[in-house]
């Protein structure tokens, strides 16, 4: 009798999901939305929480009536099945498919503006779309992700390992909630306004 020696296997091991999309939008739509979230920061007050030198607004523009927001909401949708798939997700353990509910603020950043390291809680998946990036100087206004292993920075404890993405104006960003990143001191010559979303899994 002869036994066969299995071969050598290799797997990768948790993995950090990273989507990234240019959605080339119609102009009228990243203005529809432009014009939406200016005039509700100037008319309701707003938060400036983990953020210096811009404004944020309540977590429910997802909710507001407009046929931009309408694309905005397929756009998240779509990222939040992607990363779905990408890590087999999004099913119950009777292999039904899971309702997803999300919520969307905006940031309105000035010169200067940046948001602190931080994470998110109670989401499975959150992200960010950038409606205008204000002719940012090049090397500014960064989204930073710190690599989430815990031994990364042990050789160099002073400097955390780092990926790096420049927004463009249209640009749609998803990742695990988890994943700590924060955004570096924009500098330009005008306003700078993103969106950023939460997705979680709807539980019966």
């Amino acid at each position: 009798m002869t036994t066969t020696t299995p071969p050598p296997t290799s797997e990768a091991l948790w993995g950090t999901p990273l989507y990234t999309r240019a959605v080339d939008p119609d102009p009228a739509v990243n203005e529809a939305l432009r014009e939406l979230i200016l005039e509700r920061t100037r008319s309701v007050p707003s938060s400036a929480v983990g953020v210096r030198d811009a404004d944020k607004t309540t977590s429910d523009v997802l909710r507001w009536e407009h046929p931009a927001i309408d694309q905005l909401r397929r756009w998240i949708l779509d990222a939040a099945c992607a990363m779905n798939d990408h890590v087999g997700a999004g099913r119950n353990a009777a292999g039904q498919e899971q309702a997803m509910v999300a919520e969307a603020w905006a940031v309105v950043y000035r010169p200067e503006g940046l948001h602190q390291l931080h994470s998110h809680h109670d989401a499975a998946w959150s992200g960010v779309y950038y409606v205008a990036t204000g002719r940012m100087t090049e090397g500014t206004g960064l989204l930073e992700f710190v690599d989430p292993r815990p031994g990364a920075a042990a050789r160099e404890p002073a400097r955390l390992p780092l990926y790096r993405l420049t927004p463009t104006p249209g640009m749609l960003v998803a990742f695990p909630a988890w994943l700590r990143h924060w955004v570096t001191p924009y500098q330009g010559d005008a306003q700078r306004i993103v969106i950023a979303f939460n997705i979680a899994f709807r539980h019966a």
